[in-house]
């Protein structure tokens, strides 16, 4: 059986479409999401591929994951970590601090909690193992207005990325972080249609980033070809240039 790849967040859009990329590619992934979803388990039957969920910030949660040697959790070749949670979009000032510390659980909290629990695992297996870490394009640069709390806690993970990459790096282990644009998904659907195209009307290609864009490059990164990139974070956005 082929060692898989454990895709964090695959009842989301990203996640899904990273999945779909992989299973293309004839690789073996497992899909987590945050609850058996409808979505998730359709995924799951479409790809012919195994489901888990769960919240990854708890630790009983991610023992038991981390057991399931039927799922091949201990022989993961990687992680992608795409895991996202929408958030209502207010002035900093106006958002109550329980919005903030749900991003910051669902995103640093829970890579820590994985990271603990899955990485040792991940060490020094043939051929090494790769971690994908799912950031955004608004660490680059001036981040916009009312997005405080998921900014937050993207930039609170993409430093813990960082540091991560370069302590598991005598393991074996790559850890790689992509900062995709804006993508149409669950976090945008509170966004009109029309603000949504005026976005894209100023994009130099005149359209948003695709699921499809972090894909193709998800994938690039989990393979052996992308490892001098490790630590690194590298931009995935049809938006202009932030650095």
């Amino acid at each position: 059986m082929q060692d898989p790849v454990l895709i964090v967040g695959a009842s989301g859009t990203i996640g899904g479409a990273v999945a779909r990329r992989l299973k293309a590619e004839k690789r073996a992934v497992v899909l987590h999401g945050g609850t058996d979803s409808d979505r998730l388990l359709s995924l799951g039957r479409d790809l012919n591929s195994p489901t888990v969920s769960g919240d990854l910030s708890d630790v009983e949660t991610v023992a038991a994951i981390a057991a399931r040697e039927d799922l091949g959790m201990d022989r993961l070749s990687g992680i992608v970590f795409a895991a996202a949670r929408p958030f209502p979009h207010k002035l900093t000032l106006r958002t109550d601090w329980t919005v903030f510390q749900d991003q910051i659980d669902s995103q640093l909290k829970a890579l820590h909690t994985i990271s603990t629990g899955l990485i040792p695992a991940m060490k020094n297996r043939p051929g090494g193992a790769r971690i994908v870490v799912l950031s955004t394009e608004y660490v680059l640069g001036m981040p916009p207005q009312k997005i405080a709390p998921y900014a937050a806690a993207k930039a609170a993970l993409t430093a813990y990325a960082k540091v991560l990459a370069q302590e598991v790096l005598k393991h074996d282990i790559r850890v790689h972080i992509l900062a995709p644009g804006m993508v149409p998904s669950a976090l945008t659907a509170d966004m009109p249609d029309e603000y949504l195209a005026q976005v894209a009307d100023g994009m130099p290609e005149k359209r948003l980033t695709a699921a499809e864009d972090v894909a193709d490059v998800c994938s690039f990164l989990l393979r052996p070809a992308g490892d001098t990139l490790y630590g690194t974070v590298v931009p995935v956005s049809r938006a202009p240039r932030r650095v």
